[in-house]
C-alpha cells in the first residue's frame, strides 16, 4: 500500500530535507514532492519519515535519493526545433569566440550529449568550456562515462534526423557490453560539479541552458532562479528554458524573450555586470 502524507507531513519533510541535503525540497510543487517522495519510500520499504531520515544516514542510500529526485530526460535533441535555433544562435554569436555554457542541472545525459554533438558539427569544442551540475555523485559518474540508454534509440535517430545533423548517430557513440557509450573526447570540455541548481560556476556564462525542471518547482524559486541566472550570465548571454517553461515576470528590465516558441530569452547587451 502506497505511503500517503498530509500537507503539514510533507512541509515538515521538506523543510528537514531542505537543511540537511541543502536542496529546494521546499520549493518542489506539493504534487511533485509527494509523488516522488511516496515512489522511494515504496522503492524502500519505508513507512514513516523517521525511517526515511535513518536511511539517509548511509552515503550511498543518500546519494541514491538526491538522484532520484532529478526528473530523467528520455530523448536526444528533444524538441529538435530548440537545437536548430541553439544551433543558429552559436554559428552567428560564438563560432569566433571563447563560450562558456552552464547546466545547472543535468539527469541522465541527453541534453549534454546534444549540445556535445551540435557544438562538434560547429567546430567550437575547442574554444568551450561546459559546466554541468547534479547533486549525486553517482549520477556524475554516469555522465563521465557518456553512458547513453539503449531504449530509444529509433527516437534518437528520429529526432537527430529532424535536427537536421550533418552525419549519424553511429558517428557519436559505440557499442561497449550491450550498452552505448559517447565517444568520450567529446567530454574533454566538460567539467562536472557535484551541486545543486543554486551552485553558480565561478566564471561568467554566455548560455544555460535550464529546459524542463521549472515545471517541478514553485512560483517563488523561479524568482530565485531568474536572480541566480542574471548574475552568471554575461550581457547578451541566453537563457534556454523548455517550451512548457517561461521565465517569471517581471523580467523584461534585464531579459527580452528572443523565441517565444522555443523560450529562449536574451539579457539585454547595455545593462551592468
Amino acid at each position: 500500500m502506497a505511503v500517503s502524507f498530509s500537507i503539514s507531513e510533507l512541509r515538515e519533510i521538506a523543510e528537514r530535507l531542505s537543511s540537511e541535503l541543502d536542496m529546494p525540497f521546499q520549493h518542489m510543487t506539493h504534487s511533485f514532492l509527494k509523488r516522488r517522495l511516496s515512489a522511494y519510500f515504496d522503492s524502500c520499504a519505508i513507512r514513516k519519515p523517521d525511517q526515511l531520515f535513518e536511511h539517509l544516514q548511509d552515503d550511498q542510500s543518500l546519494d541514491a535519493f538526491k538522484r532520484f529526485f532529478t526528473v530523467n530526460t528520455t530523448e536526444l535533441f528533444r524538441d529538435a526545433s530548440f537545437w536548430r535555433q541553439l544551433r543558429k544562435i552559436m554559428r552567428e554569436k560564438y563560432s569566433s569566440q571563447a563560450l562558456h555554457i552552464w547546466f545547472p542541472e543535468v539527469s541522465t545525459g541527453e541534453e549534454l550529449y546534444s549540445l556535445l554533438i551540435l557544438m562538434d558539427e560547429l567546430g567550437l569544442m575547442d574554444s568551450a568550456q561546459i559546466t554541468v551540475n547534479h547533486s549525486s555523485q553517482a549520477a556524475l559518474d554516469t555522465l563521465k562515462e557518456g553512458l547513453l540508454s539503449n531504449k530509444k534509440n529509433d527516437v534518437n535517430a528520429y529526432n537527430y534526423k529532424r535536427f537536421e545533423g550533418e552525419y549519424t548517430l553511429d558517428k557519436y557513440f559505440e557499442e561497449r557490453d550491450g550498452a552505448r557509450y559517447l565517444n568520450k573526447a567529446l567530454l574533454r570540455s566538460v567539467t562536472f560539479v557535484q551541486a545543486g541548481l543554486n551552485n553558480v560556476p565561478a566564471a561568467k556564462c554566455n548560455i544555460v541552458i535550464l529546459r524542463n525542471s521549472l515545471i517541478y518547482y514553485t512560483r517563488d524559486y523561479h524568482l530565485l532562479l531568474r536572480d541566480i541566472i542574471d548574475g552568471v550570465l554575461t550581457r547578451g548571454g541566453y537563457l534556454c528554458l523548455g517550451v512548457k517553461e517561461q521565465l517569471p515576470a517581471p523580467f523584461d528590465t534585464r531579459f527580452e524573450c528572443i523565441d517565444s516558441k522555443e523560450k529562449i530569452y536574451s539579457k539585454y547587451s547595455f545593462l551592468k555586470d
